[in-house]
């Protein structure tokens, strides 16, 4: 996946040791709870940006669209000097560096789309060559583009397995004083019916004993665990749903969020994926919240597939939460609401 978009100097020096064991992919509850309280905590949110990542709307490839990037860093520390004596430090980031680092990301991405005809096409030429599937030659995809931020962040991929900076060069954050960091690219306008997608990363880091030791055949990744989730925000669907009688004469707007958690998949399939979901709501009749939840649950669950893919998503160790809202059904409420989880390892 990274290999597409971040590649060593011709002169750089590799580093030779192997691949550690990856971090386990856990939910993201599992992982937060792996962190424990956060006790310092720096966020930047909402970083914009204009790229050519993922697939619009539409579904079509390489086409420029506004992304948002949010980061949150959290220490194993309290803030020590720069609390107590007004000045940043080892302890703390400085969070118009750490806005810098990630939109530096993007100018990277954005220079690459400038480049001269022979250097696109020799660029395209490497990236067709290392890619793993055919997609990569239409652009780079959305976790491409997470997979470098979080390279320029931490040094390493998303799962910690391998160092992807060269040796000279250090990353902008220093893993052995990080409890928690997640990074976040939501694309706003790559949903038809939505409020945008986002895929989000969160991992924990190895802390005192499990912290990685200096001996040179040691497990050096410096994650205990991390998350992997893709969302789609707030779709407005007209659905026929309710008990009572006028509810069952006509659709009313239902607004549908779905998460999925454990997301394995480097693919951008969240075109078909919210397809699935408006399929799912607009043929079905239910008079509850919660039937119509676990139905939309189970399709992507049970019913959606990846390409020629046989495997239901279930086996691939996805979990699928459903939040589903009808603004109009409580005249003096905003809206009632109904969240609903289902998938492996869960009951």
């Amino acid at each position: 996946m990274l290999s597409s978009l971040f590649r060593m100097p011709a002169n750089a020096k590799v580093d030779e040791k192997p691949e550690d064991p990856p971090a386990p992919l856990l939910s993201s509850w599992r992982v937060r709870a792996d962190a424990g309280e956060p006790v310092a905590v720096v966020r930047v949110r909402n970083l914009q940006g204009a790229i050519p990542v993922g697939r619009d709307a539409w579904g079509r490839p390489n086409k420029p669209q506004p992304a948002l990037l949010s980061s949150e860093v959290s220490f194993a520390r309290p803030f020590g000097a720069a609390s107590a004596d007004d000045r940043l430090g080892d302890d703390t980031v400085h969070y118009g560096n750490l806005s810098k680092t990630l939109l530096g990301g993007l100018e990277e991405i954005l220079s690459g789309a400038r480049s001269s005809p022979a250097e696109k096409e020799e660029k395209m030429t490497a990236r067709v060559e290392k890619a793993d599937d055919d997609a990569a030659a239409g652009g780079p995809s959305s976790a491409d583009v997470f997979e470098l931020l979080w390279v320029r962040m931490t040094g390493r991929v998303v799962d910690g397995s391998r160092r992807a900076l060269p040796p000279d060069q250090l990353p902008f954050l220093d893993a052995a004083r990080l409890r928690a960091l997640s990074l976040s690219i939501r694309l706003p306008k790559a949903s038809l019916l939505g409020a945008g997608v986002s895929l989000t990363t969160t991992a924990c880091f190895r802390q005192g004993e499990e912290a990685a030791p200096p001996e040179q055949n040691s497990n050096s990744n410096p994650l205990r665990s991390y998350s992997r989730s893709l969302r789609i925000h707030d779709l407005h669907v007209p659905t026929l749903v309710g008990v009572n009688a006028n509810e069952r004469r006509a659709k009313q707007m239902v607004v549908a969020d779905v998460e999925i958690d454990r997301y394995d998949v480097t693919k951008d399939i969240y075109s078909e994926i919210e397809g699935a979901v408006v399929d799912a709501m607009d043929s079905s009749s239910f008079e509850t919240l919660e039937a119509l939840a676990a139905h939309v649950a189970n399709k992507i669950l049970s019913d959606f597939r990846i390409g020629d893919d046989p495997k239901p998503m279930r086996d691939r160790g996805w979990q699928v939460k459903v939040c589903l809202e009808k603004p109009i059904a409580v005249p003096f409420a905003e809206c009632p609401v109904v969240e609903l989880k289902m998938g492996a390892d869960l009951p």
